[in-house]
């Protein structure tokens, strides 16, 4: 049995473990990154990188079926979807190549297999039969979470899918149930939609987005009835409201995720939540001081760019000793329908009591108008003792940019004004509905007073 000894050990290759492992290098660490499957994880093979791909697809297609109005004469050919999912796969396969470069100009030791712990410093790693013992004076793990599966309908990976499988189709089902109306279930309930699947989307709550504004949400909805999907909400059951399942040539659960349990974690004396989830403190570390948990399987955001800001704090406390606390404070959230929605607001928002509102629609911004992406709006909460702004609800084009901008308006206090000029565009429309909670939007009609 081979043994080696490093200062840092990661567990796990996706936007937490590959951040952390870098970070740990830059900070003189000798560094080990075990990851079992591809590199990249989740996000890069089977969540936010091919979703995004396949909306862009779609988006592209919409593009040229709409070129006409600016006076272009185009035909878009019959689509083969197995074309678009091997060049999808194409880029995941050089974003990795990417990966890989940096790991080694980093000098970060990259071991393929599965990782379990033996103790607190010890890591077990199985790869074809083989194993091999890595020493580590402080452990990272970023594993993330695995889908959920519902009670009594588990994957069957044919007709019963997850949204790993639901990746790699090589065709466009003639209709498919998805059950679950968060994020993913939108995402893809858009994508085949809008290249010709008859989707069916349901979801238990009595809306989408179960957590997000109900104007975002309800907007969603209309959006997605735009499309013909069809949208039943308050099933209480995953099969309550639904004809036989046996009409539907495929079934995406997409009802949530759960964290992977393969660790040992009891050899190392590692907390959980009753969830499944690892127990960690602001500095990202565990109940065992020397190992640290970031991104999905610390079960706080499960967002790739949150895990990314916790694989670095969590590399920096682990090599230079606990100074640096996660801030959650501001995180925007986006969602990939068409056209997507964003929203991000301060962590402590419900406290806020004098708040007022302002809107925004785009149909009154003419680059909107130039661009035919008039759908959509954004709305301001503003604290109206300070004026300064509380929160963004984004739903149109460029909404997925545009939260960046207002994630640093609320998270550096920044009181809008005439003097905070806006280049026209997309951004001023953030500026348009602040100014509309206090009626003085000059780009709209004026509202009258009841």
């Amino acid at each position: 049995m081979n043994s080696d000894k490093y200062d840092i050990a990661v567990i796990g290759s996706g936007p937490g473990g590959f951040t952390a492992a870098v970070r740990s290098s830059q900070f003189g660490a000798r560094v080990v990154l075990i990851e079992k499957s591809f590199m990249g994880g989740t996000c890069l093979n089977c969540g936010c990188i091919p979703t995004k791909f396949l909306w862009q697809a779609l988006k592209m297609k919409q593009k040229i079926q709409k070129s006409y109005e600016y006076g272009f004469k185009t035909f878009l050919e019959p689509i083969v979807f197995a074309d678009i999912v091997a060049k999808k796969d194409k880029n995941i396969s050089s974003i990795r190549k990417g990966m890989d470069l940096v790991l080694k100009s980093h000098d970060v030791t990259v071991v393929s297999g599965a990782a379990s712990f033996k103790d607190k410093n010890t890591l077990r790693v199985l790869n074809d039969g083989n194993s091999t013992n890595i020493f580590a004076d402080k452990i990272i793990i970023a594993v993330g979470t695995d889908p959920l599966i519902i009670k009594n309908l588990e994957f069957d990976r044919v007709k019963i899918i997850d949204s790993t499988d639901v990746l790699n189709l090589q065709k466009i089902p003639k209709n498919m149930l998805i059950i679950g109306g968060g994020v993913i279930g939108i995402e893809m309930a858009t994508i085949f939609a809008g290249f010709g699947c008859h989707i069916t989307l349901a979801e238990r709550e009595n809306k989408l987005l179960p957590n997000e504004d109900n104007e975002i949400s309800e907007e969603i909805k209309k959006n997605l009835l735009r499309q013909d999907v069809e949208v039943l909400t308050e099933c209480t059951n995953a099969l309550d409201n639904l004809d036989n399942m046996d009409k539907y040539e495929k079934v995406l659960i997409a009802t949530g995720r759960t964290p992977k349990g393969d660790l040992n974690l009891e050899k190392a004396n590692i907390k959980i939540t009753k969830n499944g989830f690892i127990e960690t403190d602001e500095f990202c570390q565990t109940s065992t001081s020397n190992i640290y948990a970031v991104g999905d399987i610390a079960g706080k955001t499960l967002l790739a760019y949150t895990a990314q800001n916790e694989g670095a704090i969590a590399a920096e406390n682990g090599v230079k000793g606990n100074s640096i606390k996660i801030d959650n404070s501001v995180v925007p959230q986006v969602v990939f329908a068409m056209p997507q929605s964003s929203s991000v607001k301060v962590s402590n928002f419900l406290n806020y009591k004098d708040i007022i509102f302002g809107k925004f629609s785009l149909t009154a911004s003419s680059r909107a108008f130039i661009e035919n992406e008039r759908l959509g709006f954004v709305k301001c909460a503003v604290d109206k003792v300070t004026k300064r702004p509380l929160a963004f609800w984004i739903i149109g084009a460029h909404c997925d940019e545009l939260v960046n901008t207002a994630s640093q308006i609320l998270k550096n206090g920044i009181k809008l004004s005439r003097e905070t000029m806006f280049h026209p565009s997309f951004g001023e429309s953030l500026f348009n509905a602040y100014e509309d909670a206090f009626g003085m939007c000059t780009e709209i009609t004026r509202k009258k007073v009841k």
